[in-house]
């Protein structure tokens, strides 16, 4: 394969995958320009080892699922995730949105969703996003993540727990709030 055709076949890929490895990226890091960053570190990365990827280890997509969570994991090391919101990704394009409900009520929703999943560990938030966002099944989880099946199913579970304590705990601080008034 020449450089110029490898060059070709990346801008393909590239232009192929760049919404999902920006929307994954955002979603585990919680920050536009962590995100951006990641984007751009996991298509260096792929395009760097592209003569590493085994078709007979699997798809090329999930080969670039691992490479997104393992960038965001180093990422997450780096610094700690500053205050952003989903909404702002569907103002940058990058697209989540669901116009099936008011402006308003899907702000209050991204805000709170957004707020819970920063307050998880990144080896949960990455299971929730791959199973939830992503909707793969628990063993293509396990082969991105190089973890157990049952390590998979226990992440999740911890995680939806975490996730609905922390709801019910702001639903009661809204509730003291608002009674308080």
């Amino acid at each position: 394969m020449t450089e110029t055709t490898k060059v070709q076949d990346f801008e393909q890929v590239f232009h192929q995958y760049k919404g999902w490895v920006y929307k994954t990226a955002y979603l585990i890091t919680g920050d536009h320009q962590k995100a951006e960053d990641v984007m751009q570190e996991v298509f260096i990365s792929a395009y760097k080892f592209s003569n590493t990827y085994d078709a007979s280890k699997g798809s090329y997509t999930n080969w670039l699922r691992r490479i997104t969570v393992n960038q965001c994991t180093r990422s997450s090391r780096r610094k700690i995730l500053p205050s952003s919101s989903i909404e702002e990704m569907q103002d940058n394009g990058h697209g989540i949105s669901d116009n099936s409900m008011p402006v308003d009520e899907q702000v209050l929703l991204t805000d709170q969703i957004s707020r819970l999943l920063k307050s998880l560990d990144n080896k949960y938030r990455a299971v929730l996003i791959l199973r939830f966002y992503e909707d793969l099944s628990y063993a293509e989880i396990g082969d991105i993540l190089h973890i157990p099946l049952g390590t998979v199913k226990s992440r999740i579970h911890m995680a939806i727990s975490t996730l609905q304590n922390g709801h019910q705990t702001t639903e009661q601080k809204e509730t003291t709030y608002h009674e308080l008034r």
